[in-house]
């Protein structure tokens, strides 16, 4: 029955004694998919949780600038964002898809002026999800960037009029150089792409795919040093929780291991207090990392059978607890506060806790999609995972257990320490799961969380698919 114990604090306690720059987080974003959008009233929905959960700004993955349908959401977007209070957007571009940088450029000169859009150093702000390693015709990476957007940019402010500066440009270039997509950035990449403001990590929000070990900050911590010491650039640092794809055999059958990834998460982004924090994803229900709203005009319809009823919203509880524990320069989960339940009675906590209902020896043969198991599947850990933040007066003789039921029998159970509290269980039984917080003053529940779909060992119970998404549920 593994649960987090003094090794993780240990770990934590001597990475902050090795050396950190204490600067306060300059903004916290969460990626979104920019797909169909059915209205303006769920839209507004997303911007406005998303600013109650502490983020600042969508980053927005566009893929297809020049398509109708792009332009008809980025409207509806920029709108819902204009009745939020202190609520910003910037363009992601996505260079999987995006042949080369001028094709965006039109699209950016469109949105680079309007109130709403995120600045940074009074400039435009601008990110990617790759593009450090395409050659754009004849030219080197850094130069294609240079002539094809910013170069391009600031002619067009010479003659138009429309554009002051050029952006303030974030890549995610992991891919520098041919290094593969999680090669961390050193000094001798912001020599060669001296075209950039600073960088974007993506693929160190998670495991490297087919790894069974838990997530690490080492990539990260490289490179966020490597762009202080080059000099005025930053760093933005993802957090995300797993990854999940069931959609066909190209490529899109997966899993990527992360039942602990969040809280762990969490813990290196505060240990290390990077310039920048973005969150993967707000909604990407392809890879099952969403923590928002998932509108089924925006997705395909074996996306929609991969979430429907899996909600991810729970997550977000926990999230709103850590950007504010961020944002006030914590550098230690045990120092995070919950936010306050005035007027119940009780005491101050949040948490969540999430596990697979379908356990990862269960047959697949007769997957509806006829896929089969997701590569990988064997890298997947059966369990529950909990994540409880509790207040500073629990150690004063309020104490608090955490109470872990699962298929109706107790299967752990934990002490309550001030902070954010980290457990897995590994002892997951077939039928409900429950996870309660009991006051051990008087055996009465504090908090309390049950799931709505039973852990079972046949796809029978998830209606036929093969589905490794994850149910997340709020103790409440």
């Amino acid at each position: 029955m593994p649960f987090i114990s003094r090794f993780f604090w240990t770990a934590i306690c001597l990475a902050l004694m090795m050396g950190r720059a204490n600067a306060a987080v300059k903004g916290v974003f969460a990626h979104y998919m920019v797909g169909a959008m059915p209205n303006l009233s769920q839209v507004l929905l997303d911007v406005t949780q998303a600013q109650q959960t502490g983020i600042d700004a969508f980053a927005l993955n566009v893929q297809h600038p020049d398509a109708q349908w792009t332009l008809d959401s980025l409207a509806l977007l920029f709108a819902a964002a204009s009745q939020v209070a202190d609520f910003k957007l910037f363009f992601s571009m996505d260079m999987s898809v995006i042949p080369h940088p001028s094709a965006f450029v039109p699209l950016f000169q469109r949105y680079a002026s309007h109130p709403v859009y995120y600045r940074y150093a009074g400039r435009p702000f601008l990110s990617t999800f790759r593009g450090g390693a395409t050659w754009y015709g004849s030219m080197r990476p850094n130069t294609a960037w240079q002539a094809q957007m910013k170069t391009l940019l600031g002619l067009a402010a010479g003659s138009s009029g429309n554009m002051k500066e050029e952006p303030f440009f974030v890549p995610d270039f992991e891919d520098w150089a041919g290094k593969g997509t999680n090669s961390p950035y050193t000094a001798d990449f912001f020599a060669q792409y001296p075209v950039v403001d600073g960088v974007m990590a993506w693929e160190t929000a998670w495991p490297a795919p087919g790894s069974v070990n838990n997530v690490s900050s080492e990539h990260d911590a490289i490179s966020l040093n490597a762009a202080r010491a080059a000099g005025g650039k930053v760093f933005m640092m993802p957090v995300s929780t797993f990854q999940s794809k069931h959609l066909d055999n190209g490529g899109n059958n997966w899993y990527r291991r992360g039942g602990l990834t969040l809280p762990f998460r969490m813990a290196q982004v505060l240990e290390l207090q990077p310039d920048f924090v973005q969150l993967l994803s707000w909604n990407d229900a392809g890879e099952g990392h969403y923590f928002g709203n998932i509108w089924a005009e925006g997705i395909t319809g074996e996306m929609r059978e991969m979430v429907d009823g899996y909600d991810h919203s729970a997550w977000r509880g926990l999230f709103a607890v850590f950007v504010a524990a961020l944002k006030k320069g914590v550098v230690d989960v045990r120092e995070m506060v919950p936010a306050s339940r005035s007027g119940s009675g009780y005491m101050d906590f949040a948490g969540a806790f999430w596990y697979r209902p379908l356990l990862k020896d269960a047959g697949c043969s007769v997957d509806k999609f006829r896929l089969g198991k997701p590569d990988n599947w064997e890298t997947a850990e059966d369990g529950v995972y909990a994540a409880v933040i509790l207040p500073p007066e629990v150690k004063t003789g309020s104490g608090v257990s955490i109470k872990v039921w699962s298929g109706g029998s107790v299967v752990a159970k934990f002490p309550g320490t001030p902070g954010l509290n980290i457990h897995q269980v590994a002892d997951i039984r077939k039928g409900r799961q429950v996870v309660q917080l009991v006051l051990d003053t008087d055996g009465s529940i504090l908090g309390e969380g049950e799931g709505l779909v039973d852990v079972t060992d046949s796809i029978t119970g998830t209606e036929g698919i093969c589905n490794f998404n994850y149910q997340v549920v709020e103790i409440v």
